[in-house]
């Protein structure tokens, strides 16, 4: 039913091109597109009938042509009517959510009005695409546009359907409640109607649609009274200190006026560069702004624009403003508005308009652009609250590169509060960047801060001296005590050590967010919600919203120093004629995986970055004792040895070890029953040498074969040799927490890992030849463990990468191959890790030997993806059924007495596996290949056990832990999907040769894999 109706669309618009759609500004009534609208004031049941849903309603006004589209698709859906008609099914199943009592057949009625409602979404979408593309379709063009194509260009549709239906299903089923008697509506003497509900719901324009309002811009109190100055329609003008910088809530015309005069920009004399951050469209009435509400919900910003770009949104605002007019013609010659009274309640009134009294923003700069000023305009739109996307920070980039040197640059959005400082802030940098080139730093003036490119000619800018202050308030009351501060949040503190130049980079960040804190400072912000959040009286809906705010922000300042240092790098160069290399931001944070897999896990569990654990804090603080060691540590500045950093030795009392392989220096070692695979934890230089010795990487005689060892290391964390023990990076108040980065790449370490190296050495040479180090001690009478400081004599050539190790022993005559491939338990599962693992297969080769932390956990994924690889090509034919050779379970266990969904669980028959290998080509067969495999690498990590046992934890948990929950779901799906790829890559082993394809490709053509794997549970 749903492609015939695609194709009826299809075959309806390709007819269109010839015989063509008459246009009316009216839905009227379903199949007839041109009848007239009806001054009846419609009802919900009608509406509904209609199909004028929320989410419809959102889209139709998103949408340029959504109107027309919905009148097509609705023509055609009566016209398919004979069998089922779509939207009378829809409203079946809205009724029978609100009618049935029992939850589970609500539940599933809800379940076909979702999924009912998004194919009535994307048939109105692909209407509409059909007109767009019509021409390019009509003479199949090469160049034209797919509708999947077509669709992710316009990401605001996408989060229409996110936010209004996916997220909130229950709010999809209701229609406005309207206040007026459906008997008579009444008029003045003029004929216009007295409320706003009536005119509202008479609305039938393509954006300025039913149930819709325009609300004043401008409210009682937006003027913020810690502000010096005021302008007069221009609430929280400001300017930062020391650049040609401003910011500004949404001006009233006569307010923008005042804002040029303001900064000295009088006709001719200095350019001016406006942009405009909303995302919302606006629009101007006799020179007052006027924003799009909705009639229920008059304060809250709409919800529906979320990612659409600058060319759509101005479009929008055109034909917002070609339905005031056409209102207003309506009305003799006015529209009704609404205000916002100085209580905080809302009043309507009539606005008297004519045809120039309406403009776009675009259209009031050119006004100005054409009096003589010289003023430039940007549209930029940002969502309220969000953090700037790379694509619109590369913006930014561009046009403020491109501007004079003497422009003065205006940012504003709506308060000029949250979008507005992220503006000005985005803007210092760039001048910073611009004006004095690598490294970014903050330039101090000795007196009182001055404009950079400032209007007078008395060289002010030779007064400022490239030494770096950041000494702020803020920080000194963080590093002082206890309290929690900005450099607690660990995140934060992993991606200042990520690049090469983070931390001076983030120290001017950091000054520049300081001199934009007139009304926000996007550090404090952050803490503000932590504070907020931790607060156990608060109501728990209160907590969430403030988890969720902090966690944007944090995004905020997180997404800022990423792109700080990125300016910082060459990478930037050629933009500002410093150099050739020009790359955009986008592709520079491309390049970095590690980057967005650091904030995406601010979406996925922003919680624990707000809390710190006090047990941990205060006893590893106390235990250094020594006050010079801790000045020490405080003091260090490198680029990853930096401020409050430790070298902590690898091993720590407890530690893991193996029961049948027994190597010095070794720890962990473990060998797959059956296959040459083995796993160690991270070894001493002494340890590895024995290792490699064990498994015939070196001749013990001469004339006698090696065996080829294909070592691969799937440590995240910078690890550095000194005196050939291992050292781990640590945080000095966290020193037992790893510091992984989850999802970095192996170049990147190892580049981190000889930043560390070249910190070390400088240290050693500052200190006469030895060097502050950290290891871990058990202490019997106390029963803890705890960090000591102790101090050690190094020379610098006992200073070694993990990869200069490798190399040595290779010169020294080991034959071995070496490859970093981080791999950890909490990285997200991608079939690209599964390629990068099963390619390090060997012809050649004796064994493979995986390196990590413990030599137990994630490891042995990873051994797992290579014995499937060598037994499936090794063909191997067993004549009995296989069955596990390790330590048998001894009888009357308690598994024997586990109900049959425990036992299918721990077999790992979920049901989403069970639908996989209903799919796969020898699904079957490829479990149970998976689960030998699984069962003989369990030494080194049983990943069937690992997912059973995040299941029973989340069963356990009680409703009011909300962060152990997240991070149980996170972490058991992130296994479950280890679970799928290796059951998947076993299948793919049978239907093609390794050699051929790869497993990523091989993914990528089998759509449907894609969304088991993107839609797995392990609650079920």
């Amino acid at each position: 039913m749903y492609l015939f109706l695609f194709s009826r669309i299809m075959w309806q618009t390709v007819s269109d091109v010839f015989i063509g759609i008459a246009r009316t500004t009216s839905m009227g009534k379903i199949s007839d597109c041109c009848s007239s609208v009806t001054y009846d004031i419609p009802n919900s049941e009608e509406s509904i009938r209609r199909g004028e849903y929320a989410v419809i309603r959102s889209l139709i006004r998103v949408l340029e042509g959504g109107v027309e589209g919905k009148k097509q698709v609705d023509k055609v859906i009566d016209k398919c009517a004979s069998m089922q008609n779509l939207r009378e099914a829809i409203a079946c199943y809205r009724s029978s959510i609100l009618c049935q009592s029992d939850e589970m057949k609500r539940e599933a009625s809800l379940s076909f009005f979702v999924e009912y409602l998004e194919r009535y979404y994307f048939l109105i979408c692909f209407a509409v695409y059909l007109q767009t593309e019509r021409e390019a379709l009509h003479l199949r063009s090469p160049g034209r546009c797919s509708f999947t194509e077509w669709m992710r260009a316009r990401p605001e549709l996408y989060s229409i359907l996110r936010r209004l239906l996916r997220r909130d299903p229950m709010g999809a089923l209701g229609y406005a409640n309207l206040k007026p008697s459906l008997a008579k509506s009444a008029e003045s003497a003029d004929g216009r109607p007295l409320e706003m509900s009536q005119v509202a719901a008479l609305r039938n324009g393509e954006v300025l649609g039913s149930q819709t309002v325009l609300k004043s811009d401008h409210c009682p109190g937006c003027q913020h009274p810690c502000l010096p100055e005021r302008l007069e329609g221009a609430p929280n003008f400001r300017e930062i200190p020391g650049f040609p910088v401003y910011g500004v809530a949404n001006p009233t015309v006569d307010g923008i006026r005042s804002v040029i005069q303001r900064i000295g920009s009088s006709k001719g004399v200095r350019p001016v560069f406006w942009h405009n951050m909303r995302e919302e469209p606006v629009v101007y009435i006799n020179g007052k702004p006027f924003v799009l509400r909705e009639v229920e919900r008059p304060y809250k910003n709409m919800l529906e624009y979320t990612g659409i770009d600058c060319e759509r949104v101005e479009r929008m605002e055109s034909r917002l403003k070609d339905d005031i007019l056409r209102e207003a013609e309506r009305y003799q010659g006015a529209i009704m508005v609404i205000h916002e009274t100085d209580d905080g309640q809302i009043s309507d009134a009539w606005e008297h308009v004519s045809l120039h009294a309406v403009q776009t923003p675009r259209e009031v700069f050119r006004c100005f652009e054409a009096n003589g000023f010289l003023i430039k305009y940007a549209r930029v739109p940002i969502t309220d609250g969000k953090a700037p996307k790379s694509s619109d920070l590369d913006n930014l980039a561009m046009n403020i590169v491109s501007a004079s040197k003497d422009t003065a640059f205006v940012f504003n959005c709506q308060m000029g509060i949250g979008r507005t400082t992220t503006g000005t802030v985005i803007a210092c940098l760039l001048k910073l960047r611009m004006d004095y080139g690598r490294p970014i730093r903050i330039l101090v003036d000795d007196t009182a801060h001055r404009d950079l490119g400032s209007r007078s000619d008395d060289g002010s800018e030779n007064h400022f001296h490239a030494s770096f202050s950041i000494s702020t308030k803020v920080r000194t009351e963080e590093d002082s005590g206890h309290a929690f501060g900005i450099n607690d949040i660990l995140l934060l503190w992993k991606i200042t050590r990520l690049f090469d130049n983070g931390v001076e980079c983030r120290e001017a960040l950091d000054c520049i967010i300081d001199r934009c804190s007139a009304l926000q400072n996007i550090r404090q912000a952050v803490l503000q919600y932590r504070q907020l959040f931790n607060q156990q009286h608060v109501e728990p809906r209160e907590r969430r919203v403030a988890l969720n705010r902090g966690a944007e922000y944090l995004e905020r300042y997180f997404r800022l120093i990423a792109f700080a240092a990125y300016l910082g790098s060459e990478a930037f160069d050629g933009f500002c004629g410093q150099g050739e290399s020009r790359m955009t931001f986008k592709s520079w944070l491309h390049q970095r995986p590690e980057v967005q897999a650091m904030k995406w896990s601010i979406r996925l569990r922003p919680g624990r970055f707000f809390t710190v654990p006090e047990e941990l804090r205060a006893p590893h603080e106390s235990q250094h004792g020594d006050a010079v060691m801790e000045a020490i540590v405080k003091d260090r500045n490198g680029s990853v040895l930096g401020k409050g950093s430790i070298l902590k030795m690898y091993f720590f009392p407890g530690q893991r070890t193996s029961s049948h392989i027994q190597i010095h220096g070794a720890p962990n070692v473990y060998k797959v029953d059956g296959y040459p695979v083995y796993s160690m934890a991270t070894p001493t230089i002494a340890g590895a040498k024995e290792m490699l010795t064990y498994l015939g990487a070196k001749p013990t005689a001469e004339g006698s074969a090696c065996q080829k060892v294909v070592l691969t290391d799937l440590r995240e964390e910078a690890v550095v040799y000194i005196n050939n023990t291992p050292f781990v990076l640590r945080e000095l108040n966290k020193p037992v927490d790893t510091l992984k980065h989850i999802g970095i790449t192996g170049p990147v370490v190892e580049h981190m890992e000889a930043r560390l190296k070249e910190d070390i050495i400088s240290e050693i040479r500052q200190s006469g030849g030895r060097m502050l180090l950290h290891r871990e001690e058990y202490n019997p009478a106390l029963k803890q463990a705890s960090v000591i400081g102790y101090w050690e004599n190094i020379f610098v050539d006992d200073v070694k990468t993990p990869a200069e190790v490798y190399a040595a022993l290779k010169n020294e005559g080991y034959d071995i191959t070496y490859r970093r491939t981080p791999l950890t338990r909490e990285r997200e599962a991608l079939a690209s890790d599964v390629d990068s693992i099963h390619h390090c297969k060997d012809d050649s080769a004796g064994s493979y030997l995986f390196v990590s932390h413990t030599g137990f956990g994630g490891v042995a994924y990873a051994m797992s993806i290579i014995c499937i690889r060598l037994e499936a090509e090794a063909a191997l034919t067993l004549p009995v059924p296989r069955s596990y050779t390790g330590s048998p379970c001894p009888s009357n266990s308690w598994e024997e007495n586990m109900s049959s969904d425990d036992e299918a669980r721990k077999m790992g028959d979920y049901r989403d596996i069970l639908s996989l290998i209903r799919v796969l080509v020898h699904g079957p067969e490829s479990k149970a290949d998976v689960d030998y495999v699984i069962d003989r690498c369990a030494g080194a990590g049983h990943l069937r056990d690992d997912i059973l046992c995040y299941s029973k934890d989340l069963e356990k948990l009680s409703n009011d832990s909300d962060e152990q929950r997240a991070y149980l779901v996170d972490m058991g799906i992130k296994a479950l999907r280890r679970y799928f790829f290796l059951i998947a890559f076993r299948s793919y082993l049978y239907s093609t040769s390794a050699t051929e394809m790869r497993f990523t490709t091989w993914m990528d053509a089998r759509p449907e894999l894609g969304h088991l794997f993107n839609n797995l549970r392990i609650d079920r």
